[in-house]
């Protein structure tokens, strides 16, 4: 089992870190886009304003991301999404104008990918262990819900300066996603990393990507995010672990 770990985490290495090839073959944006077909978005207002970027995107080209699904609630919480059974009186996903715990609406849905990001509304860094208690039920839930699905977590975004005056937020968030990166590693999900290239020398959110001081994205900000998913496609690409159908070549 640790062998199996082990591999599991070197693999998440390469893929995170790859460098593709002098001669390897940039593919384009809608070809690296379609890594993404029948996946859903998973979390909270964060991923809300990507929602809304995305569609504004889509008015001058309504092929960008266009299989792509949103699952959003103002603060949604990592804890709710790893619950099987609806919790009563929190925010919680609605499916269809019904609301549902994450695992049924993977059941019904059945997407390709779940692309998971939340722990915001968890104060997730106070509680990194518990944390990654529910990344690990959420990964249970889905194999047991939707076997077909595979999910992938995203790192949460870095803070503002401001944000940081009570708590330090920048060391506690940097802590748990380095506990998301090595827990993916060891059960063999996929991470990516959305966070490094937002951040400024000092760690945190740079000053023209924060919309509202705190941790939420200017469209700057979520066009870096964007391009953290093709780059991720890309390097997926360039170790021979996924090829565009050929519709999108």
């Amino acid at each position: 089992m640790k062998r199996f770990a082990a591999l599991g985490l070197l693999l998440l290495l390469l893929i995170q870190t790859a460098i593709p090839p002098a001669c390897a073959e940039k593919l384009t944006e809608q070809q690296l886009a379609s890594f993404y077909d029948g996946a859903v978005f998973v979390g909270d207002s964060i991923t809300a304003q990507l929602l809304v970027y995305v569609r504004e995107k889509q008015q001058s080209d309504p092929t960008f991301f266009s299989n792509v699904r949103f699952l959003t609630a103002q603060s949604y919480s990592l804890y709710t999404a790893s619950r099987k059974n609806l919790l009563e009186g929190k925010p919680n996903l609605k499916y269809r104008g019904q609301e549902m715990p994450l695992c049924r609406i993977l059941k019904e849905m059945k997407p390709t990918k779940a692309l998971i990001l939340l722990g915001v509304n968890d104060y997730i860094g106070k509680t990194i262990e518990k944390g990654i208690g529910y990344d690990e039920r959420i990964i249970d839930l889905a194999a047991e819900f939707s076997p077909d699905t595979q999910i992938i977590f995203q790192s949460l975004t870095p803070v503002t300066p401001a944000f940081c005056k009570k708590y330090d937020y920048r060391t506690m968030w940097d802590q748990y996603n380095a506990a998301l990166r090595e827990m993916c590693g060891v059960r063999g999900v996929p991470y990516i990393d959305i966070a490094t290239n937002l951040k400024d020398e000092d760690g945190y959110l740079k000053k023209n990507l924060s919309s509202d001081g705190k941790y939420h994205l200017k469209p700057e900000g979520l066009q870096v995010w964007l391009d953290a998913l093709l780059n991720y496609a890309q390097a997926m690409y360039d170790l021979g672990l996924w090829t565009p159908e050929e519709t999108s070549l």
